[in-house]
Order: structure tokens, then sequence, then C-alpha cells
């Protein structure tokens, strides 16, 4: 079976090795995740600061990012969940949100994101009481 064996090659990471600025805003516009990319400065320190960032690797290939800030106590934020547009529906951000889980057990994983499709089956709810502001 050709997807078995797809997710079977892919690789989860931990960290910033082998990622660039470069790597992460060519996924983050094909997935497509709208976030700001176009300072390599602050998407670089987006990652830099991040108390968890999550990568997953198709051979030499980043397919998958995962980027969390947390207090390891209560509260986790999934800042950021992407996956490239080809490989999307084998298991790969199954596999991410489940390593983030591990990582962040205890505390209550908080997901921005701009597409429900995928959450919705992975058991994650809409909930009423988030609040945001911009500021800058």
């Amino acid at each position: 079976m050709k997807n078995s064996q797809t997710i079977d090659t892919v690789e989860i990471r931990e960290g910033l090795e082998g990622l660039t600025p470069q790597l992460i805003r060519i996924l983050y516009r094909r997935a497509p995740l709208h976030r700001p990319v176009s300072s390599t400065e602050r998407l670089w320190a987006m990652f830099e600061r991040a108390s968890l960032v999550l990568t997953a690797w198709k051979g030499n290939r980043l397919v998958g990012i995962a980027r969390v800030l947390t207090d390891g106590v209560m509260y986790s934020y999934l800042c950021d969940l992407a996956v490239e547009p080809d490989v999307q529906g084998l298991g790969i951000g199954k596999r991410l949100m489940k390593s983030v889980q591990d990582h962040c057990e205890g505390t209550e994983l908080v997901l921005r994101s701009t597409l429900g499709r995928f959450h919705k089956h992975e058991g994650l709810k809409a909930v009423d009481d988030v609040w945001a502001v911009k500021t800058g």
C-alpha cells in the first residue's frame, strides 16, 4: 500500500536542526499557513523562541512542521501546524499532533487554525472563550 510506505519513511525530529527560514517560508506558503514570512529575521526568531519545534522529513525534504509555546504546566499553544500539500492526507499531521500531545501531556492544548477540517477529526473542538488582539 503506497500511503503506508510513504508515512513509514517520514521521520519526526525535535529541534531546529536542518531548518532554515527559507525552508519554513516555502512550507508555510505552500501549505498554506497564513503567517508573517516576509522578514527572515522575524520568522527565524519565531522558531528560536518556541518551546517546542517538531519537524517531519521525508529524506532530506521538509514535509511538515509544528511550533509550540508552553508553560509546561497548564497551557500549551500549538501556534503552527503545516504539512506540504502533496503529502496531506497521509497521516503526517496526525503524527505531528500526537507528538505535540505527548510532549505537552498534562496541559490544555490550544490550536490556532485557519482551516478546521483536519482538526475536527482529531478530537479538537471549537471554544467560545478565546479573544485575540493584534499588538502592532
